[in-house]
């Protein structure tokens, strides 16, 4: 038995787990879709100990020398760009292209060789080294800073090295041969098995990245209202807890509950198309012009809920009063004019987040029956002179 036949089918069934590992997680996780990518430069890289053994067993020596090497340029190269598409990133794929021709052009010219000497392997060699040098680069250029990407970078850059130490370990090993016996050396055993060794590495990180990926992508899912984008009542309370867990003693946090008017009506009038849309845009209205440290969310239906840290009942008051005015005078596009009202608080010492809202919900229910389109204070009553400042002074 040719003494490489062990690591040829040792890589074959690694590079097969690989992509079916990739694979399955893109398929089942729409946010790492690109992932399909990741999995068909490990299906690349499989044709190389695919082709090794298909010359064994009396494949045509340059056809399927060149699958085996061109795969494996083609997967190794390509992982470069794909990466870069994973992360959102413009790919380089001049240098990949390059790169592969070069290698394809090489190989073509020098495979059926009888003898090789050591230039020789170096330049059959070189293109892989770039095509791994290439990788290193986008990992450390594109991929989040992390301990665990700069490790994976620094695979790709001992994977390149070691493409440029082979030609050497062939002439140590008695590699420098036909690939007819390459199968029957113990370069070829070193050489499949350290190769093999450093793309496990460097799958297995990648795998971890993109499983990171998706539960990054689920928790933000979780805590994100999927028709208007905000954060949802979970990371509501969240950062609620965040707030009055941290606050200095005395700080004030402002809780604002906000109701779209006569929505109900909208709904039955213009049809749940139109209520959407309306959702939509006054979540936009809302998020664009609360402050910046403010938190807005949507906690179900036609209703949303700010927290405002730092100000007191006049500054809450203030703001919840812009807000009104903005809704009032967003831009046409809808098919009625739109209003929200508005109910306000401040968290009390030790109070937790439902408590607060009760308050500020019955301070809406003031302002819905006042007339709609106005802010309430929880244990206030607004005059109309007061009403009538606080309109201007959002005007203004």
């Amino acid at each position: 038995m040719p003494q490489a036949l062990l690591p040829f089918l040792v890589n074959i069934t690694i590079a097969a787990m690989l992509v079916a590992s990739f694979f399955t997680i893109a398929q089942l996780n729409p946010s790492v879709r690109r992932a399909r990518w990741i999995a068909l430069c490990y299906g690349l890289g499989a044709l190389n100990p695919l082709g090794e053994v298909a010359i064994l067993f009396g494949g045509d020596l340059k056809w399927m020398g060149m699958i085996a090497a061109g795969g494996f340029l083609a997967g190794i190269t390509l992982y470069s760009p794909v990466m870069s598409q994973f992360y959102g990133k413009r790919p380089w794929w001049r240098a990949a292209s390059v790169i592969v021709m070069i290698g394809l052009v090489y190989s073509w010219a020098t495979i059926g060789m009888p003898h090789k000497s050591l230039w020789i392997d170096l330049g059959f060699q070189v293109p892989f080294a770039l095509g791994s040098a290439l990788c290193a680069i986008t990992t450390w250029r594109h991929a989040p800073p992390s301990a665990m990407n700069r490790v994976l970078s620094g695979v790709f850059v001992l994977t390149a090295l070691h493409f440029l130490l082979k030609p050497f370990a062939a002439l140590l090993l008695g590699g420098s041969v036909s690939e007819t016996h390459y199968a029957h050396t113990l370069y070829a055993v070193v050489s499949q098995s350290s190769t093999g060794f450093l793309m496990v590495a460097a799958g297995l990180l990648s795998l971890i990245t993109v499983l990171q990926t998706v539960v990054q992508a689920n928790s933000l899912q979780a805590r994100t209202d999927l028709l208007t984008s905000l954060p949802n009542r979970r990371a509501l309370f969240e950062r609620f807890a965040a707030l009055t867990g941290d606050r200095r003693e005395g700080a004030a946090v402002g809780v604002a509950v906000i109701d779209i008017d006569h929505f109900k009506r909208i709904n039955d009038s213009f049809g749940h198309a139109q209520g959407d849309e309306v959702l939509k845009a006054v979540a936009s209205c809302l998020d664009q012009n609360r402050p910046s440290s403010a938190m807005l969310a949507r906690i179900g239906g036609e209703e949303f809920v700010m927290l405002l840290p730092g100000l007191d009942e006049q500054g809450t008051l203030l703001v919840c009063e812009h807000l009104r005015l903005a809704v009032s005078r967003m831009p046409p596009g809808l098919s009625h004019a739109v209003t929200v009202s508005l109910g306000l608080t401040l968290v009390e010492e030790g109070e937790d987040l439902a408590d607060t809202l009760r308050r500020a919900d019955r301070a809406l229910y003031d302002a819905k029956r006042a007339g709609r389109d106005r802010c309430r204070v929880a244990g206030e009553q607004i005059s109309g002179q007061g009403q009538v400042r606080l309109a201007v002074v959002g005007k203004g």
